[in-house]
Order: C-alpha cells, then sequence, then structure tokens
C-alpha cells in the first residue's frame, strides 16, 4: 500500500493544479466582472494590433504572472489569458474611454500603475511601469 502512495500523489496534484487555474483562479478577481462588461468572443488571431506581453499583471487584485497577453488597438485594449490557463474566463475587450485616469503605485522602489476600469468602476488593472508607457498614448487621448 505505501508503495502506491507515491502514484496517487501525483494525479491528485494534477486534479488540483487544473481545478485551480480552470475554475478557482476564472471565478475570483476582477477578470469575471470585467468580462460582464466588456467580454467577447473575438479571439486573439482575429485582433490587429501591437502586442503586448503583460509579464506582471494584477487584474482585479489576482496576480496573473506570465498569464495575460495583450493587443493595443485603435479601439481598446484586448486581453485574453495564455490557452493553458483560460479556463472558461473570456477575452477582454475594454474600450480606451473606459479607463480612469492612472494610479501611481509605488512599493519597495517598484513603480506600477492602477488602471480603474469603467464608471462606476467595475474592476481595475495594475501593470508595471514598463507596460504602462506602451498604453500610455492611448489611455491619455481625449483625457
Amino acid at each position: 500500500m505505501e508503495d502506491f502512495l507515491p502514484f496517487i500523489g501525483i494525479p491528485i496534484f494534477f486534479v488540483v493544479f487544473i481545478l485551480v487555474f480552470w475554475v478557482v483562479i476564472p471565478n475570483i478577481g476582477g477578470w469575471k466582472k470585467l468580462a460582464q462588461h466588456y467580454g467577447t468572443t473575438q479571439k486573439a488571431d482575429t485582433i490587429m494590433g501591437e502586442r503586448i506581453h503583460f509579464g506582471e499583471i494584477r487584474v482585479g487584485g489576482i496576480n496573473l504572472k506570465n498569464m495575460v497577453k495583450g493587443y493595443k488597438t485603435h479601439k481598446g485594449l484586448f486581453l485574453t489569458q495564455y490557452l493553458f490557463f483560460m479556463g472558461n474566463a473570456k477575452n477582454l475587450y475594454i474600450p480606451w474611454e473606459e479607463f480612469q485616469p492612472a494610479e501611481e503605485v509605488n512599493f519597495l522602489f517598484i513603480k506600477r500603475y492602477k488602471l480603474r476600469i469603467g464608471s462606476p468602476e467595475v474592476s481595475y488593472i495594475e501593470i508595471t511601469e514598463r507596460k504602462y508607457e506602451q498604453l500610455q498614448d492611448r489611455l491619455t487621448e481625449g483625457k
């Protein structure tokens, strides 16, 4: 019986891993809230725009490090999770006019920007200074 314990642990680990990334994370935090307002069935390969790999990004307080890519288009910001992490989460297409003015957040010498979305606020994303600089021209347009 003791010889089988490692073999039982491996499948349990994978089941828990899949549940966390495919069920729990997509249903907590800001992604689900944003999807209710800005969800789209449009696929990433149909988007025409500058591709952005966010690396470090928080959506509604949940850190989705290396799980999200986006596209900066003329109309808005398209966000999608990499297929392995996506689960049942919808892609997001957030129009530029839905972004509120950026709020600078400093923590241990690291500058980040919190972008509140919607009026009234639906949720927010928090990104690094470098990624904010990539989006800044669109975010400040007409504001």
